[in-house]
Protein backbone atom coordinates (compact mmCIF):
# COMPACT_ATOMS: atom_id res chain seq x y z
CA UNK A 1 0.00 0.00 0.00
CA UNK A 2 2.66 2.43 1.12
CA UNK A 3 4.41 1.74 -2.42
CA UNK A 4 1.04 2.42 -4.51
CA UNK A 5 1.49 6.11 -2.09
CA UNK A 6 4.48 7.12 -3.32
CA UNK A 7 3.80 6.58 -7.02
CA UNK A 8 0.10 8.47 -6.54
CA UNK A 9 1.25 11.93 -8.05
CA UNK A 10 2.47 10.14 -10.78
CA UNK A 11 -0.43 7.98 -11.47
CA UNK A 12 -2.96 10.52 -11.24
CA UNK A 13 -0.82 12.64 -13.68
CA UNK A 14 -0.77 9.74 -16.42
CA UNK A 15 -4.54 8.84 -15.68
CA UNK A 16 -5.73 12.31 -16.37
CA UNK A 17 -3.39 12.71 -19.61
CA UNK A 18 -4.75 8.80 -20.92
CA UNK A 19 -8.01 10.46 -20.32
CA UNK A 20 -7.61 13.68 -22.07
CA UNK A 21 -5.69 11.31 -25.16
CA UNK A 22 -9.02 9.05 -25.03
CA UNK A 23 -11.35 12.00 -25.01
CA UNK A 24 -9.91 12.94 -28.42
CA UNK A 25 -9.68 9.94 -29.89
CA UNK A 26 -13.27 8.96 -29.21
CA UNK A 27 -14.45 13.30 -30.11
CA UNK A 28 -12.61 13.19 -33.44
CA UNK A 29 -14.10 9.98 -34.84
CA UNK A 30 -17.48 11.28 -34.55
CA UNK A 31 -18.99 12.44 -37.58
CA UNK A 32 -19.12 16.21 -37.02
CA UNK A 33 -15.73 17.03 -34.88
CA UNK A 34 -13.64 17.94 -37.73
CA UNK A 35 -15.73 20.45 -39.34
CA UNK A 36 -16.67 21.83 -35.58
CA UNK A 37 -12.84 21.97 -35.07
CA UNK A 38 -11.97 23.80 -38.93
CA UNK A 39 -14.83 26.15 -38.73
CA UNK A 40 -15.80 27.51 -35.22
CA UNK A 41 -12.66 29.32 -33.79
CA UNK A 42 -14.23 28.82 -30.03
CA UNK A 43 -14.62 25.16 -30.22
CA UNK A 44 -11.10 25.28 -31.94
CA UNK A 45 -9.23 27.39 -29.04
CA UNK A 46 -11.14 24.70 -26.75
CA UNK A 47 -9.58 21.36 -28.19
CA UNK A 48 -6.17 23.26 -28.80
CA UNK A 49 -5.95 24.22 -25.00
CA UNK A 50 -7.42 21.26 -23.28
CA UNK A 51 -4.73 19.36 -26.05
CA UNK A 52 -1.73 21.32 -24.70
CA UNK A 53 -2.98 20.64 -21.29
CA UNK A 54 -2.70 17.14 -21.43
CA UNK A 55 0.98 17.42 -22.97
CA UNK A 56 1.49 19.03 -19.79
CA UNK A 57 0.16 16.69 -17.67
CA UNK A 58 2.44 13.92 -19.22
CA UNK A 59 5.06 15.69 -18.92
CA UNK A 60 5.04 16.63 -15.66
CA UNK A 61 4.01 13.14 -14.87
CA UNK A 62 7.30 11.66 -16.71
CA UNK A 63 9.44 14.73 -14.64
CA UNK A 64 8.01 13.64 -11.64
CA UNK A 65 8.85 10.25 -12.33
CA UNK A 66 12.17 10.73 -13.19
CA UNK A 67 13.12 13.11 -10.36
CA UNK A 68 11.69 10.07 -8.20
CA UNK A 69 14.47 7.76 -9.80
CA UNK A 70 17.38 10.07 -9.60
CA UNK A 71 17.01 11.27 -6.11
CA UNK A 72 14.62 11.53 -2.75
CA UNK A 73 11.12 13.49 -3.22
CA UNK A 74 11.12 14.90 0.43
CA UNK A 75 12.15 18.59 -0.74
CA UNK A 76 9.88 18.44 -3.75
CA UNK A 77 6.21 17.48 -1.92
CA UNK A 78 5.03 20.85 -3.23
CA UNK A 79 5.63 19.47 -6.53
CA UNK A 80 3.64 16.37 -6.08
CA UNK A 81 0.75 18.42 -4.70
CA UNK A 82 0.48 20.67 -7.41
CA UNK A 83 0.71 17.28 -10.03
CA UNK A 84 -2.17 16.23 -8.58
CA UNK A 85 -3.77 19.46 -7.82
CA UNK A 86 -3.76 20.22 -11.57
CA UNK A 87 -4.72 15.95 -12.69
CA UNK A 88 -7.79 16.43 -11.06
CA UNK A 89 -9.64 18.49 -13.86
CA UNK A 90 -8.31 16.05 -16.24
CA UNK A 91 -9.70 13.15 -14.47
CA UNK A 92 -13.15 14.54 -14.35
CA UNK A 93 -13.72 16.71 -17.21
CA UNK A 94 -13.45 13.92 -20.07
CA UNK A 95 -15.87 11.33 -18.69
CA UNK A 96 -18.23 13.92 -17.73
CA UNK A 97 -17.93 15.38 -21.45
CA UNK A 98 -18.06 12.24 -23.00
CA UNK A 99 -21.58 11.59 -20.52
CA UNK A 100 -23.06 14.54 -21.98
CA UNK A 101 -21.70 14.44 -25.62
CA UNK A 102 -22.10 11.12 -26.08
CA UNK A 103 -25.87 10.59 -25.25
CA UNK A 104 -25.38 8.82 -21.93
CA UNK A 105 -27.85 10.55 -20.32
CA UNK A 106 -30.12 10.68 -23.43
CA UNK A 107 -32.86 7.36 -23.93
CA UNK A 108 -31.34 5.57 -27.01
CA UNK A 109 -34.75 6.11 -28.92
CA UNK A 110 -37.70 8.27 -28.13
CA UNK A 111 -41.32 8.21 -29.21
CA UNK A 112 -41.72 10.32 -32.36
CA UNK A 113 -45.52 10.88 -33.84
CA UNK A 114 -46.11 9.80 -37.12
CA UNK A 115 -44.60 11.45 -40.38
CA UNK A 116 -45.03 11.13 -43.62
CA UNK A 117 -41.81 11.15 -45.52
CA UNK A 118 -41.06 11.38 -49.28
CA UNK A 119 -38.70 8.21 -50.58
CA UNK A 120 -36.80 8.69 -53.51
CA UNK A 121 -38.09 5.38 -55.30
CA UNK A 122 -40.82 6.49 -58.11
CA UNK A 123 -43.87 4.88 -58.10
CA UNK A 124 -45.47 3.87 -61.04
CA UNK A 125 -47.43 7.34 -62.09
CA UNK A 126 -43.97 9.20 -61.73
CA UNK A 127 -44.34 10.49 -58.26
CA UNK A 128 -42.20 9.19 -55.30
CA UNK A 129 -43.16 6.15 -52.92
CA UNK A 130 -43.84 7.60 -49.49
CA UNK A 131 -43.97 6.48 -46.19
CA UNK A 132 -45.10 6.93 -43.00
CA UNK A 133 -42.81 6.66 -39.84
CA UNK A 134 -42.91 6.95 -36.36
CA UNK A 135 -40.45 5.28 -33.64
CA UNK A 136 -41.02 4.28 -30.01
CA UNK A 137 -38.99 4.26 -27.40
CA UNK A 138 -39.41 0.60 -26.38
CA UNK A 139 -38.89 -2.49 -29.56
CA UNK A 140 -42.77 -3.75 -30.06
CA UNK A 141 -44.53 -5.59 -32.66
CA UNK A 142 -47.94 -5.42 -33.94
CA UNK A 143 -47.84 -2.02 -35.42
CA UNK A 144 -50.11 -1.36 -38.11
CA UNK A 145 -50.99 1.27 -41.03
CA UNK A 146 -54.04 1.78 -43.02
CA UNK A 147 -54.04 3.60 -46.11
CA UNK A 148 -55.53 4.22 -49.49
CA UNK A 149 -57.65 6.58 -51.34
CA UNK A 150 -61.67 6.82 -51.35
CA UNK A 151 -61.96 3.60 -53.12
CA UNK A 152 -59.48 1.40 -51.92
CA UNK A 153 -57.91 0.43 -48.24
CA UNK A 154 -54.91 -1.63 -47.62
CA UNK A 155 -53.65 -2.88 -44.33
CA UNK A 156 -50.17 -3.35 -42.92
CA UNK A 157 -49.17 -5.32 -40.10
CA UNK A 158 -45.68 -5.31 -38.19
CA UNK A 159 -44.32 -8.74 -37.43
CA UNK A 160 -41.54 -8.06 -35.06
CA UNK A 161 -40.35 -6.20 -32.37
CA UNK A 162 -38.56 -2.88 -33.36
CA UNK A 163 -38.19 0.34 -32.32
CA UNK A 164 -38.33 2.26 -36.18
CA UNK A 165 -41.77 1.50 -37.71
CA UNK A 166 -41.07 1.93 -40.96
CA UNK A 167 -44.72 1.53 -43.69
CA UNK A 168 -44.23 2.36 -46.92
CA UNK A 169 -46.47 3.41 -49.76
CA UNK A 170 -45.45 2.38 -53.14
CA UNK A 171 -47.08 3.40 -56.89
CA UNK A 172 -49.33 6.53 -55.51
CA UNK A 173 -51.60 8.42 -58.11
CA UNK A 174 -50.48 11.68 -58.66
CA UNK A 175 -52.77 14.91 -57.62
CA UNK A 176 -54.97 12.43 -55.82
CA UNK A 177 -55.95 12.28 -52.01
CA UNK A 178 -55.30 9.39 -49.88
CA UNK A 179 -55.45 8.86 -46.10
CA UNK A 180 -54.03 6.83 -43.86
CA UNK A 181 -54.28 5.70 -39.82
CA UNK A 182 -51.66 4.19 -37.61
CA UNK A 183 -52.94 1.82 -35.18
CA UNK A 184 -55.53 3.04 -33.25
CA UNK A 185 -54.53 7.20 -33.72
CA UNK A 186 -56.70 9.58 -35.78
CA UNK A 187 -57.17 9.31 -40.03
CA UNK A 188 -54.71 12.00 -41.60
CA UNK A 189 -55.45 12.94 -45.14
CA UNK A 190 -52.91 14.17 -47.42
CA UNK A 191 -52.74 14.59 -51.24
CA UNK A 192 -50.05 14.14 -53.52
CA UNK A 193 -48.06 16.24 -55.76
CA UNK A 194 -48.88 16.68 -59.88
CA UNK A 195 -46.93 15.42 -62.82
CA UNK A 196 -48.07 17.85 -64.99
CA UNK A 197 -45.22 20.85 -64.68
CA UNK A 198 -46.62 22.30 -61.67
CA UNK A 199 -45.58 21.63 -58.35
CA UNK A 200 -45.21 23.46 -54.70
CA UNK A 201 -43.18 23.31 -51.96
CA UNK A 202 -41.90 24.96 -48.88
CA UNK A 203 -38.22 25.20 -47.82
CA UNK A 204 -36.75 26.14 -44.54
CA UNK A 205 -33.58 25.49 -42.41
CA UNK A 206 -31.94 26.40 -38.77
CA UNK A 207 -35.31 25.75 -36.33
CA UNK A 208 -32.55 24.95 -33.49
CA UNK A 209 -34.89 23.56 -30.79
CA UNK A 210 -33.37 23.12 -27.67
CA UNK A 211 -31.64 26.71 -27.88
CA UNK A 212 -33.07 29.08 -25.48
CA UNK A 213 -32.23 31.91 -27.87
CA UNK A 214 -34.65 30.20 -30.49
CA UNK A 215 -38.28 31.50 -31.74
CA UNK A 216 -40.00 28.38 -31.86
CA UNK A 217 -43.23 29.85 -31.70
CA UNK A 218 -42.67 31.66 -34.66
CA UNK A 219 -41.40 28.53 -36.38
CA UNK A 220 -44.92 26.86 -35.34
CA UNK A 221 -46.42 29.52 -37.29
CA UNK A 222 -44.91 28.78 -40.18
CA UNK A 223 -45.38 25.16 -39.63
CA UNK A 224 -48.99 25.99 -39.64
CA UNK A 225 -48.87 28.02 -42.85
CA UNK A 226 -47.06 24.84 -44.28
CA UNK A 227 -50.05 22.40 -43.63
CA UNK A 228 -52.69 24.47 -44.24
CA UNK A 229 -54.38 23.11 -47.23
CA UNK A 230 -55.30 26.75 -48.84
CA UNK A 231 -51.88 27.57 -49.32
CA UNK A 232 -51.41 23.89 -51.84
CA UNK A 233 -47.94 22.85 -50.55
CA UNK A 234 -46.96 19.38 -52.03
CA UNK A 235 -43.95 18.85 -50.84
CA UNK A 236 -41.68 20.11 -47.83
CA UNK A 237 -37.93 20.55 -47.47
CA UNK A 238 -36.36 21.14 -43.96
CA UNK A 239 -32.68 21.92 -44.43
CA UNK A 240 -30.78 21.13 -41.44
CA UNK A 241 -30.02 22.27 -37.66
CA UNK A 242 -33.78 21.55 -36.97
CA UNK A 243 -32.31 21.36 -33.14
CA UNK A 244 -29.37 23.01 -31.33
CA UNK A 245 -27.63 19.79 -29.95
CA UNK A 246 -28.15 16.32 -31.87
CA UNK A 247 -26.74 14.59 -28.77
CA UNK A 248 -29.60 15.13 -26.38
CA UNK A 249 -33.29 13.27 -27.63
CA UNK A 250 -34.73 15.80 -25.77
CA UNK A 251 -34.58 18.08 -28.14
CA UNK A 252 -35.33 16.32 -30.77
CA UNK A 253 -38.66 14.93 -28.77
CA UNK A 254 -39.44 18.63 -28.60
CA UNK A 255 -38.84 19.51 -32.30
CA UNK A 256 -40.96 16.25 -34.02
CA UNK A 257 -43.79 17.36 -31.67
CA UNK A 258 -43.95 20.50 -33.21
CA UNK A 259 -43.10 19.69 -36.87
CA UNK A 260 -46.12 16.99 -36.79
CA UNK A 261 -48.66 19.86 -37.29
CA UNK A 262 -46.93 19.74 -41.18
CA UNK A 263 -45.17 16.69 -41.69
CA UNK A 264 -48.11 14.69 -40.81
CA UNK A 265 -49.89 15.60 -43.64
CA UNK A 266 -47.36 17.34 -46.07
CA UNK A 267 -44.95 15.31 -47.67
CA UNK A 268 -41.47 15.91 -45.87
CA UNK A 269 -37.77 14.70 -46.24
CA UNK A 270 -34.89 16.61 -44.53
CA UNK A 271 -31.00 17.42 -44.93
CA UNK A 272 -28.28 17.11 -42.03
CA UNK A 273 -27.33 20.01 -40.31
CA UNK A 274 -24.05 20.62 -38.07
CA UNK A 275 -26.22 21.00 -35.02
CA UNK A 276 -28.19 17.84 -35.61
CA UNK A 277 -25.47 15.48 -36.32
CA UNK A 278 -22.83 16.74 -33.69
CA UNK A 279 -20.91 14.62 -31.61
CA UNK A 280 -22.73 11.20 -31.38
CA UNK A 281 -25.96 13.32 -33.06
CA UNK A 282 -25.60 11.82 -36.21
CA UNK A 283 -27.09 8.22 -35.16
CA UNK A 284 -30.37 10.19 -33.72
CA UNK A 285 -30.46 12.21 -37.20
CA UNK A 286 -30.17 9.10 -38.98
CA UNK A 287 -32.69 7.19 -36.60
CA UNK A 288 -35.38 9.93 -36.66
CA UNK A 289 -34.97 11.68 -40.25
CA UNK A 290 -33.49 8.92 -42.57
CA UNK A 291 -34.37 5.31 -41.42
CA UNK A 292 -32.92 2.31 -42.73
CA UNK A 293 -35.22 1.12 -45.56
CA UNK A 294 -36.99 4.70 -46.76
CA UNK A 295 -34.25 4.77 -49.36
CA UNK A 296 -32.92 2.18 -51.82
CA UNK A 297 -30.97 4.48 -54.79
CA UNK A 298 -28.16 6.18 -52.95
CA UNK A 299 -25.57 4.98 -51.81
CA UNK A 300 -26.03 6.78 -48.11
CA UNK A 301 -28.42 8.33 -45.86
CA UNK A 302 -26.93 11.28 -45.84
CA UNK A 303 -27.44 12.01 -49.56
CA UNK A 304 -30.12 11.35 -51.93
CA UNK A 305 -32.71 12.32 -55.15
CA UNK A 306 -36.38 12.68 -55.25
CA UNK A 307 -38.08 13.43 -58.28
CA UNK A 308 -41.39 14.66 -58.88
CA UNK A 309 -42.50 14.64 -62.65
CA UNK A 310 -39.86 16.72 -64.22
CA UNK A 311 -38.42 18.18 -61.33
CA UNK A 312 -35.35 16.81 -59.53
CA UNK A 313 -33.97 17.56 -56.09
CA UNK A 314 -30.50 16.69 -55.06
CA UNK A 315 -30.13 16.51 -51.53
CA UNK A 316 -26.41 16.91 -50.49
CA UNK A 317 -24.43 16.27 -47.18
CA UNK A 318 -22.77 19.74 -46.15
CA UNK A 319 -22.84 20.33 -42.92
CA UNK A 320 -20.15 23.07 -41.28
CA UNK A 321 -18.01 23.44 -44.76
CA UNK A 322 -17.25 20.99 -47.85
CA UNK A 323 -15.38 18.34 -45.31
CA UNK A 324 -18.84 16.29 -45.61
CA UNK A 325 -18.39 16.36 -49.53
CA UNK A 326 -16.52 13.51 -49.86
CA UNK A 327 -15.23 11.60 -53.09
CA UNK A 328 -18.34 8.63 -52.99
CA UNK A 329 -20.84 11.97 -52.63
CA UNK A 330 -19.13 13.69 -55.39
CA UNK A 331 -18.88 10.95 -58.06
CA UNK A 332 -22.74 10.16 -56.65
CA UNK A 333 -23.69 13.53 -57.29
CA UNK A 334 -22.50 14.02 -60.50
CA UNK A 335 -23.89 10.92 -61.82
CA UNK A 336 -27.14 12.18 -60.67
CA UNK A 337 -26.42 15.24 -62.75
CA UNK A 338 -25.76 13.44 -65.94
CA UNK A 339 -28.60 11.61 -65.51
CA UNK A 340 -31.00 14.33 -65.30
CA UNK A 341 -32.46 15.39 -68.81
CA UNK A 342 -31.68 18.55 -69.74
CA UNK A 343 -35.10 19.99 -70.01
CA UNK A 344 -35.95 18.44 -66.45
CA UNK A 345 -35.85 21.19 -63.34
CA UNK A 346 -32.84 20.73 -61.64
CA UNK A 347 -32.32 21.76 -57.54
CA UNK A 348 -29.42 21.40 -55.50
CA UNK A 349 -30.65 21.73 -51.38
CA UNK A 350 -28.01 21.84 -48.81
CA UNK A 351 -27.72 22.91 -45.14
CA UNK A 352 -24.45 24.46 -45.99
CA UNK A 353 -24.14 27.03 -48.50
CA UNK A 354 -22.11 28.33 -51.41
CA UNK A 355 -22.67 32.26 -52.66
CA UNK A 356 -23.58 34.37 -49.07
CA UNK A 357 -23.25 37.56 -47.32
CA UNK A 358 -22.47 37.94 -43.85
CA UNK A 359 -19.89 38.31 -41.14
CA UNK A 360 -16.73 37.34 -39.79
CA UNK A 361 -17.03 35.39 -36.81
CA UNK A 362 -15.42 32.68 -34.68
CA UNK A 363 -12.30 32.86 -36.82
CA UNK A 364 -14.30 31.84 -40.03
CA UNK A 365 -15.62 33.71 -43.23
CA UNK A 366 -19.26 33.15 -42.52
CA UNK A 367 -19.92 34.53 -46.17
CA UNK A 368 -18.97 33.30 -50.06
CA UNK A 369 -17.72 29.75 -48.82
CA UNK A 370 -14.79 29.55 -51.28
CA UNK A 371 -14.34 25.87 -50.53
CA UNK A 372 -18.06 24.95 -51.53
CA UNK A 373 -17.52 27.27 -54.26
CA UNK A 374 -14.89 25.60 -55.76
CA UNK A 375 -15.09 22.29 -55.32
CA UNK A 376 -18.95 22.04 -56.21
CA UNK A 377 -20.95 24.45 -58.08
CA UNK A 378 -18.20 24.16 -61.13
CA UNK A 379 -20.90 21.42 -61.48
CA UNK A 380 -23.89 23.49 -61.04
CA UNK A 381 -22.34 25.93 -63.72
CA UNK A 382 -21.76 22.72 -66.39
CA UNK A 383 -25.19 20.99 -65.68
CA UNK A 384 -27.31 24.17 -65.88
CA UNK A 385 -28.70 24.11 -62.60
CA UNK A 386 -31.73 25.95 -61.70
CA UNK A 387 -31.81 26.89 -58.18
CA UNK A 388 -29.75 26.07 -55.16
CA UNK A 389 -31.48 26.31 -51.79
CA UNK A 390 -29.83 26.54 -48.63
CA UNK A 391 -29.19 27.51 -44.75
CA UNK A 392 -26.58 27.71 -42.03
CA UNK A 393 -26.52 31.28 -42.67
CA UNK A 394 -29.01 33.00 -39.88
CA UNK A 395 -30.24 34.82 -42.15
CA UNK A 396 -32.41 35.30 -45.84
CA UNK A 397 -30.86 36.11 -49.31
CA UNK A 398 -31.46 35.62 -52.40
CA UNK A 399 -28.80 35.79 -55.12
CA UNK A 400 -27.65 35.48 -58.57
CA UNK A 401 -24.15 34.15 -59.97
CA UNK A 402 -23.51 32.23 -63.65
CA UNK A 403 -27.18 31.98 -64.21
CA UNK A 404 -28.29 30.30 -61.23
CA UNK A 405 -30.35 31.62 -58.61
CA UNK A 406 -29.35 30.68 -55.15
CA UNK A 407 -32.31 31.37 -51.92
CA UNK A 408 -30.52 31.10 -48.54
CA UNK A 409 -33.05 30.77 -45.59
CA UNK A 410 -31.51 29.94 -42.42
CA UNK A 411 -34.37 31.82 -40.30
CA UNK A 412 -36.68 29.08 -39.11
CA UNK A 413 -37.06 30.63 -36.01
CA UNK A 414 -33.39 30.91 -34.79
CA UNK A 415 -31.46 33.02 -33.48
CA UNK A 416 -30.58 35.75 -36.22
CA UNK A 417 -26.88 36.78 -37.27
CA UNK A 418 -26.00 39.86 -36.80
CA UNK A 419 -26.09 42.25 -40.29
CA UNK A 420 -23.93 41.31 -43.02
CA UNK A 421 -20.32 43.03 -42.88
CA UNK A 422 -19.47 41.63 -46.27
CA UNK A 423 -22.07 41.70 -49.21
CA UNK A 424 -21.71 39.15 -51.77
CA UNK A 425 -21.19 39.97 -55.57
CA UNK A 426 -24.12 37.79 -56.42
CA UNK A 427 -26.43 39.34 -53.77
CA UNK A 428 -29.79 40.66 -55.22
CA UNK A 429 -32.18 40.90 -51.78
CA UNK A 430 -30.97 40.49 -48.56
CA UNK A 431 -32.52 40.99 -44.90
CA UNK A 432 -31.66 40.43 -41.49
CA UNK A 433 -33.34 39.87 -38.01
CA UNK A 434 -35.99 38.32 -40.04
CA UNK A 435 -37.66 34.61 -39.48
CA UNK A 436 -38.60 33.49 -42.58
CA UNK A 437 -39.68 30.33 -45.07
CA UNK A 438 -39.30 29.56 -49.20
CA UNK A 439 -42.28 29.27 -51.14
CA UNK A 440 -41.80 27.87 -54.14
CA UNK A 441 -44.05 27.07 -57.13
CA UNK A 442 -42.49 25.61 -60.57
CA UNK A 443 -45.36 25.98 -63.43
CA UNK A 444 -43.89 24.66 -66.68
CA UNK A 445 -40.56 26.52 -67.43
CA UNK A 446 -41.23 29.17 -64.99
CA UNK A 447 -40.45 29.29 -60.95
CA UNK A 448 -41.85 31.78 -58.41
CA UNK A 449 -39.79 32.15 -55.14
CA UNK A 450 -40.74 33.81 -52.26
CA UNK A 451 -39.62 35.09 -48.74
CA UNK A 452 -42.44 34.97 -46.25
CA UNK A 453 -42.83 35.82 -42.59
CA UNK A 454 -44.04 33.90 -40.22
CA UNK A 455 -47.54 35.58 -40.89
CA UNK A 456 -47.37 34.51 -44.38
CA UNK A 457 -46.62 37.75 -46.00
CA UNK A 458 -44.18 37.86 -48.75
CA UNK A 459 -40.86 39.78 -47.94
CA UNK A 460 -39.53 38.94 -51.43
CA UNK A 461 -40.97 37.58 -54.47
CA UNK A 462 -38.89 36.97 -57.74
CA UNK A 463 -39.86 35.14 -61.21
CA UNK A 464 -37.27 33.36 -63.24
CA UNK A 465 -37.07 30.84 -66.33
CA UNK A 466 -35.91 27.22 -66.44
CA UNK A 467 -31.69 28.14 -66.67
CA UNK A 468 -30.90 26.75 -70.41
Amino acid sequence: MNSIKKHIPEIIALTGALFIIAFFIWAFSQHGTIGLFRVNGFFNTVFIIFAIFGLILLGLGLLYLWIKIRKNTTGVKWFSVLIIVISIPAIIIPPVAFSVLGGIFSPEYIDTPPQLLLTNDTGDYGIPDMAVYFTTADAVSGSTMTWGDANNSLTMTEDVKTREHLFIMNDLKPDARYHYRVNDEQIAYFSTPSIDGQLRFAIASDAHYGSPNSRNDLTEKMLYEIANPDNGFDMFFFLGDLVEYGFNNNEWDEAFRSLNTATSIIPTRYAPGNHDTLFCGLDSYLNYCAPEGLDTKTESRLWYRIDAGNVHFLVLDLEWSAEAYTKAQAEWFEQQLKDIPEDDWTIILSHGFYYASGIYAFGWEWYDNAETINSITPLFNEYNVDLVCSGHAHNVELLKENGITYAVCGAFGCLPDPGRTYTSPASIWYTDNQSALLDIAIAGDQCSLTFRDPDFEALYTITFDKNR
